[in-house]
């Protein structure tokens, strides 16, 4: 058996709605959806 010591496995991460101002002004809102996490170093 293959044991595994990494303190939190995360297979996605959870981005909640927001909204995004674009450089020409205009407003882009951003629906809650999932990422996938940061590459682990």
């Amino acid at each position: 058996m293959t044991e595994h010591h990494t303190r939190s496995v995360i297979t996605r991460v959870f981005v909640p709605a927001h909204v995004r101002d674009l450089p020409n002004g205009e407003r882009v809102t951003v629906p809650g959806h999932y990422k996938a996490p940061p590459p682990r170093r």
